[in-house]
């Protein structure tokens, strides 16, 4: 007679024990997965470019996509990396499809209204990411969050690798000035010049 999550605190289980309980019909085990790790993958669809509603959409269509491939998860990596990566392929596929997720290289950083000279100030790696290009820091994103490796962005993004390489580096550079503690609160960065 298997457990059930009648008999168990789900909170107290692992992700693997609640995706083995999923798999013997517990649906209960899969809701504690989802609230276990739904503000995460929004969290990441965030930082991918996706905004307020249509991120909490995306998440709950990935969980849905998990659900009804739970089969599919071979047990060799967290299930959080999983749902992050579905969740990842998702926003690519809207990315692809909509013109109103644009991918571009665009040179200018983001930049959004501060209300006071050191409310924009980076110390949170949200406020920090929303400086970087869209591209890079949707590379950045897959690479770290969504724990894409650099070939598979480059494959899902349809883009050279070393296109992806040179985003992820360059985003990483920004980040470390952007996140220093005398990082300069002025969201638009000065280009130096050569004497």
């Amino acid at each position: 007679m298997g457990l059930t999550s009648e008999k168990l605190d789900l909170t107290r289980q692992s992700d693997v024990d609640l995706v083995r309980l999923c798999l013997g019909g517990d649906k209960l085990a899969f809701a504690e997965l989802v609230r276990r790790h739904g503000s995460g993958v929004r969290t990441h669809l965030r930082r991918m470019g996706a905004q307020g509603a249509d991120a909490d959409d995306m998440a709950q269509e990935a969980f849905i996509s998990a659900y009804e491939h739970l089969a599919e998860f071979r047990f060799d990596g967290p299930f959080a990396g999983w749902i992050k990566r579905i969740a990842s392929r998702r926003y690519l596929k809207k990315v692809r499809a909509n013109q109103k997720y644009v991918l571009t290289d665009d040179m200018t950083p983001y930049a959004p209204e501060t209300t006071g000279s050191d409310d924009f100030r980076a110390h949170n790696l949200d406020a920090a990411l929303n400086r970087l290009k869209p591209a890079e820091r949707l590379c950045l994103t897959l690479n770290f969050s969504g724990d894409l490796s650099h070939q598979d962005i480059a494959d899902e993004l349809k883009i050279p690798l070393g296109t992806v390489k040179s985003h992820i580096k360059r985003a990483l550079d920004q980040l470390k000035v952007i996140l220093s503690p005398n990082s300069d609160p002025n969201p638009n960065p000065v280009m130096e010049t050569g004497t």
